[in-house]
Order: C-alpha cells, then sequence, then structure tokens
C-alpha cells in the first residue's frame, strides 16, 4: 500500500484524486488550508495547513513516498497571495519531497493558470493576455 500526500485535497482537483487513490486501497494524507470536509475524511489523515509553512509541509511528509501537488492560489486571490503560494509554497514542497527522499512528485496544475476565462469551454489551446493571469501578467517574453 502506497503513502500519499495530496497537497490541495480538499479542492476539486484534490478530492477527486483522493477518492481515486482510496478506491485503490491506498494510504493517503491531505495538506490544504481548507478543513477536509468530505465523507471519506475517516479514511484520510487531514492536516490544516498552509504550504507556505515550511514546517508544516516537513511534518507531513514523513513516511511519504508518492506527492501530487494540486495546491494553488485561484485567480481571485491577491496578487501576493498568488505569488507567495503558487511560488514559495511549490518550492516547500519541493524541497522537502527532495529532502525525505520521496520516490515520485507530481504536479498538478488547472485551467486556473489562464486568470478568469471570458468563454467556456476552454481548447487545448488557447493564446493567454499577460493581463489574463496575475503570474503571467510580471513575466517577460
Amino acid at each position: 500500500m502506497t503513502q500519499y500526500l495530496v497537497t490541495g485535497g480538499s479542492g476539486f482537483l484534490g478530492i477527486n484524486l483522493i477518492r481515486y487513490l482510496l478506491a485503490r486501497g491506498h494510504q493517503v494524507r491531505s495538506l490544504d488550508i481548507m478543513p477536509f470536509d468530505y465523507p471519506e475524511s475517516s479514511q484520510v489523515e487531514a492536516v490544516v495547513g498552509d504550504i507556505r509553512d515550511q514546517s508544516v509541509v516537513e511534518k507531513c511528509l514523513a513516511g511519504i513516498e508518492i506527492v501530487v501537488h494540486t495546491a494553488a492560489a485561484l485567480p481571485l486571490y491577491k496578487k501576493e497571495d498568488i505569488f507567495s503560494t503558487d511560488i514559495d509554497g511549490t518550492k516547500n514542497v519541493l524541497d522537502s519531497a527532495w529532502q525525505n527522499k520521496v520516490d515520485r512528485f507530481i504536479q498538478v496544475s488547472s485551467t486556473a493558470v489562464y486568470g478568469i476565462p471570458d468563454h467556456h469551454p476552454l481548447c487545448r489551446i488557447v493564446f493567454v493576455l499577460p493581463q489574463a493571469s496575475p503570474v503571467l501578467a510580471n513575466c517577460s517574453a
């Protein structure tokens, strides 16, 4: 039985991944700033914490074999929170995964990287204007 850490486990991607992993008999730990209020809560070791807090991340990685990183700040968050979560928080998770010698690190993304869309559905090929995403707005070509 493989031990997984799912960051952002209380979010849309996280809970669906956790359900998938549980259905296949894996052990799951969730790390999210939001409580894990799902019917599966008795089957998941849920940690309420922030990926920007290195000590919390470090504790969550004890005994973990595979990290699936789905935590991210949404486009509706303040620009500073997006950067500190998506960049600094991701670095914390990567650093701790490396130090704890996890077997595999999986980074998951979503359409949130495109900002708040002006149409649906989004196609696989979408031209993104820098002002559509706070992260892209500060990147130079």
